[in-house]
C-alpha cells in the first residue's frame, strides 16, 4: 500500500522534496516510517530528538499501523497563532471590540502581546523573515489554545493571530489578546498562551540575513540553510 509523506522547513531542504509517496507493507507502523526516514536521510539526525510527526493532522503513538493513503507530516521543532492570517491586525479595532464585549462582564483591561520582525540578529541585518504554516492543523491548534485560554478562571476573552508570508523588519508577526477580571490573570494567561503558540503550533521561520539564510527552530536555535562543508 502507499502513504504520502510531507516535509516542512529544514526537512524540505535536507530531503530536497516537499513530499513523496512510498510503498509500505501491511502492518507498517508510524515508528517504522520514522526509522525509514532517518535511514534514508541521515542529515536529519540533528532533529531526531525533537521531530514533530502528524498523521492526517493528528498526533499519534508510533505504534499506530498506517493505512492506505495516510498522510504523514514530518517537521522540525516549531517556531510559531483567531488563526493563521496573511495581513496585519487593526489593533484599535480589535481592542475596542474586546472592551465592548467584556466591560459589562467585569473586565477592566486587555493584555496585548505583539510580536514583530527583528531588524538585527547578533551582528547581522535581517532582510526578510518568511513564515510557513502547516494548514489546516496550525489554525486548528491556535483555536484549541484560544479555547483553553478562554476556559481559564477569570478570563473573559482571548484571541490569537499569527501572520504568515514574507515579512520585513518591523512587520507584525503574532498577536495575543487576553481580557480578564484582573491583571494578574490576564498577564499569566497571555504569557502561557504565547508559550503554547511558540511550542505547539506548526509554523516555521526562514531568516534571510546579510550573512546568509537560517532556519529558526525551537526557542531561537538557528540552523544554516546551506551550511559550509
Amino acid at each position: 500500500m502507499k502513504i504520502h509523506i510531507k516535509y516542512f522547513s529544514a526537512l524540505r531542504d535536507i530531503t530536497g522534496k516537499t513530499s513523496e509517496t512510498i510503498e509500505i507493507p501491511n502492518g507498517y507502523t508510524l515508528g517504522d516510517v520514522i526509522n525509514w526516514f532517518f535511514k534514508n536521510y541521515p542529515k536529519a539526525e540533528v532533529f531526531k530528538e525533537e521531530l514533530l510527526v502528524l498523521v492526517n493532522g493528528r498526533s499519534l503513538d508510533w505504534s499506530y499501523e498506517l493505512k492506505e493513503g495516510d498522510e504523514v507530516a514530518l517537521m522540525p521543532p516549531v517556531s510559531g497563532g483567531g488563526g493563521v492570517i496573511d495581513h496585519a491586525v487593526d489593533l484599535n479595532k480589535e481592542v475596542e471590540d474586546i472592551i465592548k464585549n467584556t466591560a459589562h462582564l467585569g473586565g477592566g483591561g486587555v493584555v496585548i502581546f505583539v510580536g514583530y520582525v527583528k531588524g538585527k540578529v547578533d551582528k547581522a541585518a535581517v532582510n526578510v523573515l518568511e513564515y510557513e504554516a502547516y494548514e489546516p492543523y496550525a489554525s486548528s491548534k491556535i483555536k484549541e489554545i484560544e479555547a483553553w485560554a478562554r476556559d481559564q478562571a477569570g478570563v473573559l476573552d482571548a484571541r490569537i493571530y499569527h501572520v504568515v508570508g514574507a515579512l520585513k523588519p518591523g512587520d507584525h508577526t503574532l498577536y495575543v489578546f487576553v481580557s480578564a477580571i484582573n491583571r494578574d490573570i490576564a498577564f499569566r494567561v497571555a504569557r502561557e498562551a504565547l508559550e503554547r503558540v511558540k511550542h505547539e503550533v506548526p509554523i516555521f521561520k526562514l531568516e534571510r540575513r546579510s550573512d546568509g539564510e537560517f532556519w529558526v527552530v525551537g526557542d531561537g536555535k538557528r540552523i544554516p540553510r546551506n551550511p559550509q562543508p
